[in-house]
């Protein structure tokens, strides 16, 4: 299922393992000093779920006028199968019930929410349930459902994490991340360009929460997800070249990651860093088992290709990726990743992109610089 077409909230899927195998997984993590977040879709579920099933309209196929859960039509544009009503009480309560379950039951530090631009019963602009300038634009009751399900994994276990999946406009972005909560940042068409080496797109400026105008460093960049296409195989499908420079080339094309790696793991605040990103992994996100490419089989099985580690430029940027982690937690720079009082500047729209990030106290300064064309650069 992928966990997006969701029926029972309270149990894992076995396909996956047994529930107490989830839990010794996630203490042995936390016995590593490892945090563990659950991706969580709560905008929907499917007519499988009792919530849905008991209250149902079988005639239309859709939950019943009177369901307490379920609204009988979407309320915004992106819901599929059932849309739940978050300003129903009976919503709410079940929602807290999940939230409570997860974080005592199995000790899970907390959640990446998939689709939180959903959480709203007012995203129906002249009644179109496809306006996406509608759903994106400030929506108070939104901000106040997701301030109400903050407040209760804080109480529920103090401390742990809230993740929203939001792409709203600016302004309500930082209203969450200024009550606590990180929001998802999708910065992978301009890292990509940059890897490929198409300098004119290449400015990857917003994935700093800075650039956003945002003062907490609460925003979770990333330059590859389940919903984007692998860098490294843009690289070797579509990569620039000049003379005897070709990114296609597979050791030209992992160093060019490296060179990307360089930015966006300097940058402050926390980073996504999608499966095997970090040995190049360079199969189609829109690969098929057979091999071939095709949109349709974008939820098919990838191959894992442990054997990558073995390769000595792979493995490379494996290591690189290593120690810009262990950078980020030196005594020198770790209040630059985590601190509000920090100064920024940058320059990152041209072919030779630099950025230089001070401590508040001058204390530290970190100085990054790389050549994204592919002629040599001063």
């Amino acid at each position: 299922s992928w966990g997006y077409n969701p029926d029972y909230f309270l149990a894992p899927d076995k396909y996956y393992g047994s529930k107490n195998s989830l839990k010794e997984f996630i203490d042995s993590c936390h016995s590593k000093g490892i945090a563990v977040l659950m991706d969580i879709a709560l905008n929907h579920t499917t007519g499988l779920n009792p919530l849905a099933a008991l209250y149902w309209n079988t005639s239309n196929n859709q939950p019943a006028a009177d369901n307490p859960w379920l609204n009988v039509t979407a309320r915004h544009p992106y819901n599929v199968f059932n849309d739940f009503n978050h300003e129903s009480l009976q919503t709410r309560y079940f929602t807290s019930r999940v939230i409570e379950h997860w974080l005592q039951e199995y000790k899970l530090d907390g959640f990446r929410w998939d689709l939180s631009k959903g959480f709203t019963q007012n995203a129906l602009c002249g009644g179109s349930t496809s306006d996406e300038t509608c759903i994106s634009q400030y929506h108070q009751d939104r901000v106040d459902i997701w301030k109400r399900y903050y407040d209760t994994m804080q109480l529920k276990s103090p401390g742990t994490y809230c993740i929203l999946e939001h792409f709203a406009v600016d302004a309500e972005e930082i209203a969450l991340s200024n009550y606590g909560m990180l929001l998802w940042g999708n910065a992978n068409y301009n890292f990509a360009e940059a890897a490929m080496g198409w300098v004119a797109t290449s400015n990857f400026d917003s994935y700093l929460h800075t650039s956003r105008g945002w003062s907490n460093p609460y925003l979770v960049s990333y330059m590859e997800s389940h919903d984007e296409e692998r860098l490294m195989y843009k690289n070797l499908q579509f990569g620039n070249s000049a003379g005897s420079y070709n990114i296609r080339d597979l050791n030209t094309a992992l160093k060019r990651i490296e060179l990307c790696a360089g930015f966006f793991m300097t940058a402050p605040g926390p980073k996504m860093i999608w499966e095997f990103g970090e040995l190049g992994y360079d199969q189609s996100i829109n690969r098929c088992v057979n091999g071939t490419v095709d949109p349709n089989c974008r939820l098919d099985n990838k191959p894992i290709l442990w054997n990558y580690q073995k390769v000595i430029h792979r493995k490379r940027l494996y290591d690189i990726f290593t120690s810009l982690n262990k950078l980020r937690f030196h005594s020198w720079y770790k209040d630059v990743f985590i601190a509000n009082n920090i100064n920024l500047t940058r320059n990152l729209s041209g072919a030779f992109k630099t950025m230089t990030i001070r401590s508040a106290t001058d204390s530290s300064m970190l100085c990054v610089l790389g050549n994204f064309d592919v002629t040599a650069q001063t």
